[in-house]
C-alpha cells in the first residue's frame, strides 16, 4: 500500500501541476487556469513536462501573479 501524498499547511511546491497551480493562481477550476496559460496570457506555458505531466515553476507563478514583487536587487549596497 502506498501513502498518500501530504504538503505540510502553509507551503507550496516549487514544481506544481495543473491543479496545484490553479489553486495557487487562485482560479476557481483546473479549466479557468489553463484557460489563461499561453504565451501573451495572463499565465506562462508549463516550465516542463508535455500534456498531463506539465509543471508550473512556484517562481514563474509568482512572476505572472506579481511581477514588480519579484523585482532582483543586483547589489544590496545599492538599497542603501
Amino acid at each position: 500500500m502506498s501513502r498518500p501524498i501530504a504538503i505540510p499547511a502553509g507551503t507550496w511546491p516549487a514544481r506544481m501541476p495543473a491543479q496545484l497551480a490553479a489553486g495557487y493562481c487562485g482560479e476557481v477550476s483546473v479549466d479557468a487556469f489553463l484557460r489563461k496559460v499561453g504565451p501573451a496570457k495572463e499565465y506562462p506555458p508549463a516550465d516542463c513536462g508535455k500534456g498531463r505531466g506539465r509543471k508550473w515553476l512556484k517562481a514563474t507563478l509568482d512572476r505572472a501573479i506579481n511581477p514588480s514583487a519579484c523585482g532582483i536587487v543586483a547589489d544590496v549596497a545599492d538599497d542603501l
